[in-house]
């Protein structure tokens, strides 16, 4: 202070302690924010990387699955049954197609 000897009634003090005390909570708050903002903005980043890296995949999957369809050679008594590799792509084509008609919906 300036030198200047002020007197405050106890009364006077709580209260100059609370202005205080909320100006120090009101700049915590601010700051969490401010951090709160950078987290979600990373989360973000990181969904957008999953989102991409699953894309990735579904076209992969759906590759395979052309090409193991043209390598496919059916037995007889396997004529109408579907072999475990085939459905396993059959339903990551299928996976890929709602993940981009999710995506689309999206943006």
């Amino acid at each position: 202070m300036s030198g200047k000897n002020i007197h405050l009634t106890p009364r006077e003090f709580k209260k100059q302690l609370l202005l205080v005390e909320s100006e120090l909570n009101r700049a915590q708050l601010l700051s969490e924010l401010h951090d709160l903002k950078i987290e979600i903005h990373q989360l973000k980043v990181q969904a957008q990387a999953v989102g991409s890296l699953a894309t990735a995949a579904a076209k992969l999957a759906t590759t395979f699955s052309a090409i193991g369809g043209a390598f496919t050679h059916r037995r007889e008594e396997n004529a109408g049954k579907a072999s475990w590799i085939s459905t396993v792509l059959n339903g990551a084509r299928t996976g890929a197609t709602i993940w981009e008609a999710l995506r689309s919906q999206r943006k």
